[in-house]
């Protein structure tokens, strides 16, 4: 298999040799280090090209959690105009709508103490989802990543007050993908996405089998 450094990703991709090093914390672009240097294979890489061409506008974050609303078996909010869009939309099915979904949430990633990470997914208001989220849909994959979790934007700058996280680490162990408030989808005491979210963010994931996974279950759907 063909692997590119970070200099030739960068010139595929048409960004600088900094972006790509960036993309490959925040698990934006998927990679390994061999000899202690980044390298990416050619699958990684073609997906990270279409991921930063889309062929389809994202929605803002309400028309995308409007329509896993619907996924989850859920009411969407918002106006009867809203609704009828995004059944509209759902009805295209969720693998088809993974480039207009990204804008759902803000990823951001940090190293928090190993210690700490439990904590974290413990915490009230945090919700798991990917691998993170799999032993509670009975999903066959080994949690050894970092902690991917929903957390709400205002809630956020608290969070960082009571655990101290370096953002932007390499490595890093906690991923963070923040809410608009207004766009919160999940219930009080909420500990898991639903299966539904877990397979979008799996099907978005920088690991390959997630990746496999999650499109395996968006057909499920």
């Amino acid at each position: 298999m063909r692997l590119f450094s970070v200099a030739a990703a960068a010139e595929e991709l048409g960004v600088s040799p900094r972006r790509v090093r960036q993309m490959l914390l925040r698990g934006a672009l998927a990679g390994q280090r061999v000899g202690g240097v980044w390298v990416v294979d050619e699958p990684a890489l073609r997906l990270a090209e279409r991921a930063r061409r889309p062929a389809h506008r994202p929605w803002t974050a309400a028309a995308a959690w409007a329509v896993l609303a619907l996924a989850c078996g859920e009411e969407p909010a918002g106006s009867p105009a809203a609704r009828s869009r995004a059944r509209e939309r759902y009805a295209r099915g969720l693998g088809e709508l993974l480039d207009q979904l990204r804008e759902r949430a803000a990823l951001r990633w940090f190293y928090a103490h190993p210690a700490a990470v439990p904590r974290i997914a413990d915490r009230d208001g945090v919700v798991r989802t990917a691998a993170s989220a799999a032993p509670d849909h009975g999903l066959a994959l080994a949690g050894t990543g970092p902690l991917d979790a929903y957390v709400r934007a205002g809630e956020l700058a608290t969070l960082l007050e009571e655990v101290p996280m370096e953002e932007g680490a390499d490595p890093h162990n906690v991923r963070l993908h923040t809410v608009q408030d207004a766009c919160w989808p999940f219930p009080p005491g909420a500990a898991a996405a639903p299966l539904p979210v877990v397979a979008v963010d799996l099907a978005e994931s920088p690991n390959a089998r997630e990746r496999r996974l999650g499109a395996e279950l968006l057909a499920s759907l």
